[in-house]
């Protein structure tokens, strides 16, 4: 596999970082049913990991996502968010804020990104019209923010959408009894299965586990819709933190219309 240059800009930190994040992709088996994804433990250096376990910002740093659209009955949010771009990062403080910097610049990096779309170019080429072997030198606009699940947050399945290409999401879990807060994947169910209110089949649960990640390539093209998915979190879970880049096909300013669902994991 080619060796993609690192930019020069970045720090030291985030140069590894990205070098790291890119080999393990380079490195794990991309699977084809029910459509092109991957999932990876030891996504990131351990030493890395453990340092942002140690440094998730504090719960007052994030915002609501859609107070509309994810609430309990009380009207409190059940996913929250804090884009790492703009003016949302320095909502973190001053301590932790260059270390987000880094893992944010490794993360929009040209190298992970190239590796993430080879990973998945069979779809990625259904969904941008090019030839799988074109699909590394596409353009892509990363989308990063880390999230904050909690009880009764859900979502039903659905397949993200334009402008998206790709979402990967990043597994930080408390503990092993939350191993069961993964994402799901899912394929149409038969007709009789939709007839008796089944419309959706679980093909798959991503573990929810330490240093984890996986990603899928984003499609609606008939045999290949990214159908995932969260089942209700229960009170019992704890915080489901995670972190989702999404790349998208045309450019977009994190918070603003058209990037209103980045954080539909």
């Amino acid at each position: 596999m080619q060796q993609d240059r690192i930019a020069e800009g970045l720090t030291a930190r985030a140069r590894r970082i990205a070098a790291h994040v890119a080999a393990a992709v380079d490195a794990t088996e991309v699977e084809h049913d029910p459509f092109d994804h991957f999932y990876i433990e030891g996504i990131l250096p351990e030493d890395v990991y453990a340092e942002l376990m140690a440094k998730l910002p504090a719960k007052e740093a994030y915002l609501p996502l859609n107070p509309r659209r994810w609430k309990r009955a009380d009207g409190s949010s059940t996913r929250d968010r804090l884009y790492l771009a703009g003016p949302e990062m320095a909502r973190i403080d001053a301590e932790r804020r260059p270390f987000w910097e880094d893992i944010a610049a490794a993360l929009r990096s040209d190298a992970v990104r190239r590796a993430v779309y080879r990973k998945l170019s069979r779809d990625i080429a259904i969904r941008l019209g090019v030839r799988p072997e074109e699909v590394a030198d596409q353009p892509g606009w990363p989308v990063l923010m880390l999230v904050r699940d909690t009880e009764d947050y859900e979502i039903k399945p659905h397949p993200d959408g334009q402008p998206r290409v790709v979402t990967m999401q990043f597994y930080f879990p408390h503990g092993p009894e939350q191993e069961g807060l993964g994402t799901s994947l899912y394929q149409r169910g038969s007709l009789i299965d939709r007839l008796a209110g089944r419309p959706f089949r679980e093909v798959k649960r991503f573990p929810y586990r330490p240093n984890s990640a996986y990603a899928f390539a984003v499609n609606d093209a008939p045999g290949r819709v990214s159908w995932h998915g969260r089942e209700l979190v229960p009170g019992s879970a704890g915080v489901r933190d995670t972190l989702i880049v999404q790349w998208r096909s045309q450019p977009g300013e994190a918070g603003k219309d058209g990037l209103r669902g980045a954080a539909d994991g």
